[in-house]
């Protein structure tokens, strides 16, 4: 029922918004009033944008995001904001319906609109049973944030739409793209490093949100729960243990919104041990403020590399 009530209020806004929306929506600083999801992109944009933007996530801190339903509230900011960023309706299925409370449909914006389907990872798209509900998850592996090569082109999709929105500030966009571009080339070039020779195929963690980096560098993902981050059962449990003595793993990475819980057990049954990975699709109380991408991805580099590289 709550699913059914969600669609239904959706609906209902969607005709709301079409009446109320209008040309512009900057607020009374001048800024763009910009609306996204993930954290990546939420850093990226305030990057690309500087000054001249003021930027939300519809997510708030430490929510899983597989599970989270907007409230009249979200849609409606949404729906009147500047611009709104998301990967895709078909990737995030929660902010394609949200888009559609948009009026103006050029405010809305794809970011992973140039990406080539055949470079997207096959996702959970059968339905997984909670309560009495089937939850439909999409055909393809939501995670590709993750993945600096695509953050390239989504930060260009970024600069592109702010400079269509603000053609008076395309200097400041331009530059402020080109020096994210510079950080996140480092970061390719990192990643591609301690994966080069690595000492362990497959890296264990506690959902299955390493996707698209494991296909791009050439490892494996173990996760302890599916992509989606259904609750394990004590077989897959059992099954996550006895891989991780098989291959004398040293190193369970555990995730920043996911509980610690089975990966306390896990840890305790083997002699790997736990170190932090942020699948930064949203941030937690203990994040700073200031954190951005490319602070978090260093840190998640650390320790991928402790994953792939320790013995």
């Amino acid at each position: 029922m709550k699913k059914i009530f969600s669609l239904l209020l959706i609906a209902t806004l969607i005709l709301m918004a079409a009446c109320g929306n209008t040309a512009s929506k900057q607020n009374n600083s001048g800024k763009l009033e910009i609306y996204t999801t993930v954290f990546p992109f939420k850093s990226m944009i305030e990057q690309i944008g500087g000054e001249h933007v003021n930027v939300s996530s519809i997510y708030p801190n430490g929510i899983d995001i597989h599970s989270f339903e907007p409230t009249q509230k979200d849609t409606m900011k949404v729906a009147k904001s500047d611009l709104f960023f998301y990967s895709s309706a078909e990737l995030d299925q929660v902010a394609g319906k949200i888009a559609k409370s948009v009026n103006k449909k050029e405010n809305t914006v794809e970011l992973a609109k140039g990406i080539d389907e055949h470079d997207l990872l096959a996702g959970e798209a059968h339905e997984h049973e909670h309560g009495e509900e089937g939850h439909d998850h999409g055909a393809h592996d939501p995670h590709v944030w993750l993945d600096p090569v695509f953050n390239k082109a989504f930060a260009k999709v970024i600069k592109d739409e702010l400079i269509k929105k603000d053609k008076k500030n395309e200097k400041d966009y331009t530059k402020n793209y080109e020096k994210l571009v510079k950080e996140i080339d480092a970061m390719d070039k990192e990643l591609a490093s301690i994966a080069q020779n690595k000492k362990h195929d497959t890296v264990f963690i506690s959902h299955d949100s390493l996707g698209y980096l494991a296909k791009r560098y050439g490892f494996k993902q173990e996760g302890v729960s599916g992509m989606n981050n259904e609750e394990p059962s004590q077989s897959d449990i059992i099954t996550m243990i006895n891989d991780i003595n098989k291959a004398k793993a040293s190193v369970i990475l555990y995730e920043q919104n996911i509980p610690t819980k089975t990966v306390d057990i896990i840890k305790d049954k083997t002699k790997a041990e736990a170190a932090p990975f942020h699948n930064m699709a949203v941030l937690t109380d203990k994040d700073k403020k200031d954190v951005t991408y490319q602070d978090l991805m260093k840190e998640n580099i650390k320790s991928l590399n402790k994953a792939l590289n320790d013995k």
